[in-house]
């Protein structure tokens, strides 16, 4: 059935929840993980516009709590025996998650169903809805 599951991961504890299911899929069919953080490049010009932020620190800040966020699904792979490969990339979330679904040949996206909130969600809409909607590839929505 799938062969390659992209876990996509903000680092909140619904893409937490996605990805534990989205291991267990992985385990379950014999799958390969990539999982995916998405340096949001509006929340990078904001906060440089706004805050007069250096913009590599905020790149450099970000990048951090994607690592950490994909460092937590690699531990939690590693504990069901499942291999997890993981990239980061910097870009509008939605486009780079069905670029990168494209690209790495994936059979189905799995992410939490509710990432972003306030502000961010008005200023960029859902990541969620923007990827079920241009998605060609199967997605796996977690409540």
């Amino acid at each position: 059935m799938y062969k390659r599951i992209l876990i996509a991961t903000d680092g909140s504890d619904k893409s937490r929840l996605a990805a534990e299911e989205g291991l267990e899929l992985a385990k379950a069919l014999g799958a390969e993980v990539l999982a995916l953080y998405v340096v949001n490049e509006v929340v990078i010009a904001s906060a440089v516009r706004q805050l007069g932020a250096d913009k590599k620190e905020v790149e450099a800040k970000l990048q951090r709590q994607g690592e950490k966020a994909l460092d937590d699904i690699k531990e939690m792979g590693e504990k069901l025996g499942v291999k997890v490969e993981t990239v980061i990339r910097i870009g509008a979330p939605a486009n780079v998650i069905i670029d990168v679904a494209r690209t790495e040949n994936i059979d189905c996206i799995v992410m939490g169903s509710h990432g972003e909130s306030g502000v961010s969600k008005l200023l960029i809409g859902s990541v969620v809805q923007k990827v079920l909607y241009w998605a060609t590839t199967p997605v796996l929505v977690v409540r």
